[in-house]
């Protein structure tokens, strides 16, 4: 193949896998509702699973750069994908520490779903612009997953903390680290603990601190309703 994405703006190439992924939700002979299309997109089109489906393909053994830093950001997320059967949960994307209630979200390379976006772009490029011929190939890559999350929607963890805990659950600011490359937040379910998240950006801390209040939370008993 051919290097086409040298010769079109990243900007055409890529979006394709989102509106490809997007179309076939909204095509679904299941007609999901407005919010489960939604929910289904987000779980679908994001970094974590094209960086997740870049490794189960073995994109990242063609993938060349001059990084060290990036070298170790890929390689322990490869080594996590392989530890887990290339399974895509967002159990094995946080480091915990059960004591203080605290979690980590596991560091997922923006470079690899980068990688799993740009080949649908030189496939693309390379069949003429043919969107059937992408998905033909995509659709395929990600059938498991694309009929999992549809069959059993997921939300988002900041949503579900929410919807379980709509009067006690307050996420506080974020809170810069003394790396300065990391903030904390903190959600507190008033009357059952305080949890706390890191990320590299408020959205990511603040998801991560949902998903930690959601797991000691369940893990206790002490939600407020039944999913």
């Amino acid at each position: 193949m051919r290097n086409s994405l040298q010769e079109e703006p990243i900007s055409v190439v890529y979006p394709l896998a989102d509106y490809l992924i997007t179309r076939h939700l909204y095509e679904d002979t299941r007609q999901h509702s407005p919010g489960a299309l939604t929910d289904l997109r987000s779980s679908l089109v994001n970094n974590t699973i094209f960086a997740s489906l870049a490794v189960r393909y073995s994109f990242h053994k063609y993938f060349r750069h001059l990084s060290p830093g990036l070298s170790e950001v890929v390689d322990r997320f490869v080594r996590i994908q392989e530890e887990n059967g290339h399974t895509i949960s967002e159990e094995y994307y946080l480091i915990e520490e059960e004591e203080c209630e605290e979690a980590e979200d596991v560091e997922v390379p923006k470079a690899l779903g980068d990688v799993f976006e740009s080949v649908a772009g030189a496939i693309f490029l390379d069949s003429n612009m043919s969107l059937d011929a992408v998905w033909r190939v995509y659709f395929r890559m990600m059938k498991a997953e694309i009929e999992q999350f549809s069959t059993n929607v997921p939300k988002s963890p900041i949503r579900e903390l929410l919807e379980l805990e709509p009067e006690t659950a307050k996420f506080g600011k974020p809170e810069k680290l003394a790396d300065g490359r990391r903030v904390r937040v903190t959600v507190e379910v008033f009357g059952k603990g305080t949890f706390k998240g890191i990320g590299r950006n408020y959205r990511i801390a603040k998801c991560t601190a949902a998903k930690c209040a959601l797991k000691q939370l369940k893990k206790k008993g002490l939600l407020s309703r039944k999913q």
